[in-house]
């Protein structure tokens, strides 16, 4: 069970790598210790209408224009805007739809509504995908092709030619190449972590340099999380001693391109969050021994003891999550992580 847990982890950390490229990037911002990006929200044809001044938006509004700015007004260069939508909305879990329209609107001021509108069938699409996919799979692969093209010619009508034959088709491409990578490495338990790292580096800029992703190979903080959510990274750090694995993800972040005063922050939310598992076990050991030794209001009156005891502040927090039914530190470790 646990090692099914630890691959729906890795495959999260997959699809967070690729949301500009299929995955989805969260949190930056914040562990980075960056500003976040500030934005006014009003309302425009019903969409959100922002002016983001953040850099980092800025700099997606120049990819974009570069990229994409000849031909903006195809629907198949707006539908493959998905990937760049969701790598955006990862950023902000709350308001990510209307930073994403604040910078198309900057960068396409004309055709920003007509590119959500051609956002929304997409996202009617896939989600036709995902409810279909059980019968999509039982076809042959005439009919699967028949059905796909029925589905797409209705929301799209003659658009969906043009779609799913020019940019979207390249961003999938490029996006497998990257996924058969992970999935190498993700198995790859005889070499190095530092040839992991050039591996994976080396797939990142094969497939994005030169493309419109290629903002993504800049956020480290992204990639190094996708690089420590690989089962064989996290199997290898397992092994090491805690001054020997402090070293090697000290190690991991310098070859990330973290300067030396961030690994040296992060070597400190190293060393808390390790203090944290420590203390969270020792409660999940003595938690378990209670829940055999007692019953009913006796057990519920040593269960909150226990939170006192181990989490101060925190005791009614974690009450709550164990109502709902979760442990925190029942999830996976996952070292540079969590």
């Amino acid at each position: 069970m646990g090692g099914k847990i630890k691959k729906i982890w890795v495959a999260i950390g997959i699809v967070v790598l690729v949301s500009v490229i299929g995955l989805c990037y969260y949190l930056i911002t914040r562990d980075a210790g960056d500003r976040p990006a500030q934005y006014s929200i009003s309302k425009d044809g019903g969409q959100p209408s922002v002016v983001d001044n953040d850099s980092f938006s800025d700099q997606i509004v120049n990819q974009l224009k570069k990229y994409y700015g000849k031909t903006i007004a195809e629907k198949s260069t707006q539908a493959s805007l998905i990937n760049v939508r969701d790598f955006i909305m990862g950023t902000q879990p709350v308001d990510g739809k209307a930073l994403f329209y604040a910078i198309i609107k900057q960068a396409f001021p004309d055709y920003a509504n007509d590119i959500m509108k051609t956002l929304d069938k997409m996202d009617l699409y896939n989600r036709w995908l995902a409810d279909n996919k059980k019968m999509l799979i039982q076809m042959t692969a005439g009919e699967r092709s028949a059905a796909l093209w029925k589905e797409r010619r209705e929301l799209f009508g003659d658009d969906a030619e043009k779609i799913w034959s020019g940019d979207v088709l390249a961003t999938e491409a490029r996006k497998a190449k990257v996924q058969d990578t992970l999935a190498i490495l993700n198995k790859s338990d005889n070499t190095t972590i530092d040839k992991k790292i050039e591996t994976f580096q080396g797939a990142l800029h094969n497939a994005y340099k030169g493309t419109p992703e290629e903002f993504i190979l800049e956020q480290n903080h992204l990639m190094a999380k996708v690089f420590f959510s690989i089962d064989s990274v996290q199997d290898e750090l397992k092994k090491m001693t805690p001054e020997q694995r402090q070293r090697e993800m000290d190690n991991i972040r310098r070859k990330m391109g973290f300067p030396e005063e961030q690994i040296e922050e992060m070597g400190k939310r190293d060393a808390d969050r390790e203090q944290r598992w420590e203390n969270g076990l020792n409660y999940m050991q003595e938690r378990e021994d209670a829940v055999k030794e007692f019953k009913g209001p006796e057990r519920e009156e040593r269960l909150k003891a226990l939170r006192e005891q181990y989490f101060q502040d925190e005791a009614k927090t974690i009450e709550l999550e164990e109502k709902d039914n979760f442990f925190r530190f029942n999830r996976p470790r996952i070292y540079g992580r969590n």
